[in-house]
């Protein structure tokens, strides 16, 4: 649907003030409907995954206490949380190429 010009200034120009004041209210309203809504969403959001994996007495992080953590050996705690073979060799090349660059650049500024 194509509104032209002339016809949406004419709607404008013939509202009363009440009835312009009315609407821009309505106008105000509604947008802080939408941002409230939203938030609303999140903290909801927020609130279900808060309970359900940090405090509820079946979360999954209850697992990981501290005193369990502290009894895993280090092979355990490098499966559990370490990294992936390919990022680790990826990270071991990468200092490598970076150490390289590092003594060219001294060596070019002693130059």
């Amino acid at each position: 649907m194509v509104v032209q010009v002339t016809q949406a200034t004419q709607a404008a120009r013939s509202m009363s003030n009440d009835e312009y004041v009315v609407q821009e209210i309505h106008d105000i309203l509604q947008a802080y409907y939408k941002v409230c809504r939203k938030t609303f969403v999140d903290n909801v959001c927020r609130q279900a995954a808060l309970h359900h994996l940090l405090l509820c007495e079946e979360s999954p992080l209850k697992l990981f206490s501290p005193l369990f953590v502290n009894q895993l050996s280090v092979s355990e705690l490098e499966e559990l949380a370490g990294e992936e073979p390919g990022v680790r060799r990826a990270r071991v090349e990468l200092n490598k190429d970076r150490k390289s660059l590092v003594d060219a650049m001294k060596i070019l500024a002693s130059a």
